[in-house]
């Protein structure tokens, strides 16, 4: 697929300047002229295959696109249109201009634990509404959670994950690319999923925020893929004991890999993080998320 220059026309949008790049493709700010206002316009990278073959999987970006399309939330970032032009897929996503949280977290200023709680609360209102509408995202990580200029957060990338397969982030050849950390056990086994893997997602991001490490830690497709599915991360009292039983509760059931065990919506989710939030001193909340440790112990950076 080929880059795309400024001045570049693809539908009605006219290329501004690349953004960045992905594994599914470019990343661009483009302005639609119909209204005068400025996208983040997506291409989508379709895997190689049989003409058939290529055809659903173009289908079956559409059919995501459109349930995507009907999320609008204060917390997920809005797609406005999809289609293709020139033989190039691409999505038309709201433009927000802010970083996402893995860059916040290498840049810095480093989070404060009532920061890092909030981020939670927020991603997970966002799902919850998704989930409510039947549109699960199956790739939540920190670099799919943007943080705003005025500090809240909107959940990029709604209608891709599921085209993209995210099964595919494993190789055969036994090395780890891509976001497979944040992937729950169903989702590693191919099961159909519903608003529950998101939750476990969410719960790995949220134990690598305190933690400055992730719960499954595996440099290899077997031993990452053995971890998520039989071993249990060390508990968050363990690396944390000053957070306390219920935000370490609160976590354990997030990553639970029974997704009956789990909380049974990302409400739940929210109203026991607020809970957290009222029941941690105001000390604790204004402290660093994250203890400072040595790089040798510190986790690589978010993806």
């Amino acid at each position: 697929m080929r880059r795309l220059e400024a001045g570049d026309q693809l539908g009605r949008y006219k290329v501004l300047k690349r953004l960045g790049a992905g594994a599914m493709g470019e990343v661009y700010l483009a302005e639609d002229p119909q209204i005068g206002r400025n996208i983040a316009l997506k291409t989508v990278l379709v895997q190689e295959g049989r003409a058939q073959e290529l055809e659903e999987r173009k289908r079956r970006l559409l059919r995501e696109a459109r349930a995507a399309g009907r999320l609008l939330h204060p917390h997920i970032i809005a797609l406005f249109d999809a289609g293709e032009d020139q033989g190039i897929l691409y999505l038309a996503f709201e433009f927000v201009e802010g970083k996402d949280l893995a860059d916040r977290v290498a840049e810095g200023p480093q989070l404060s634990l009532g920061e890092a709680l909030g981020i939670v609360r927020q991603a997970a209102e966002g799902l919850d509404y998704a989930h409510r509408q039947g549109v699960v995202h199956r790739d939540i990580k920190p670099s799919n959670l943007m943080i705003t200029a005025d500090g809240r957060i909107k959940i990029a990338d709604f209608g891709i994950a599921r085209v993209a397969d995210q099964t595919s982030d494993l190789t055969m050849t036994g090395s780890v690319v891509g976001s497979p950390h944040y992937m729950s056990p169903e989702q590693i086994r191919g099961e159909e999923l519903d608003g529950r893997t998101d939750i476990f997602s969410l719960g790995v991001l949220l134990y690598e925020i305190l933690c400055r490490r992730r719960p499954f830690e595996g440099e290899t497709l077997t031993t990452l893929v053995y971890q998520i599915l039989n071993q249990e991360p060390t508990p968050l009292v363990v690396r944390r004991p000053d957070l306390g039983p219920r935000l370490e509760q609160l976590v354990r059931r997030m990553l639970h890999k029974d997704r009956d065990q789990r909380f049974a919506s990302a409400a739940e989710v929210v109203r026991e993080i607020v809970v957290c939030e009222r029941e941690l001193s105001a000390d604790l909340l204004a402290a660093a998320a994250a203890r400072e440790e040595t790089p040798s112990d510190a986790t690589v950076r978010m993806a």
